[in-house]
């Protein structure tokens, strides 16, 4: 039985240049079009009502993670914080 047609669209939209490329080696790498793994992902966001991706910032930090870093941070530049000796550990 042949699979029925959907109409499509085009979508345009803006990214920066060094995320599309680097994107566009992953498609690549696990082998299918960037157009294709754009369609997968939206799918599964309106099938599932919501998207599993977790946003870090310049740093590598969630937006949790990011906020508690810089609570401790202005804790212990007010003095509040207790400083321990760095122990390292022989492997």
């Amino acid at each position: 039985m042949p699979a029925k047609s959907v109409p499509k669209t085009n979508y345009t939209m803006k990214v920066d240049v060094s995320t599309r490329d680097s994107f566009s080696l992953l498609c690549d790498k696990i082998g299918i079009s960037m157009s294709s793994a754009l369609n997968a992902m939206m799918k599964q966001a309106v099938r599932d009502q919501q998207m599993s991706f977790t946003l870090y910032d310049e740093n590598g930090f969630t937006r949790h993670e990011a906020a508690e870093f810089s609570k401790r941070k202005n804790e212990l530049e007010k003095g509040k914080g207790v400083k321990h000796p760095l122990v390292e550990e022989e492997l």
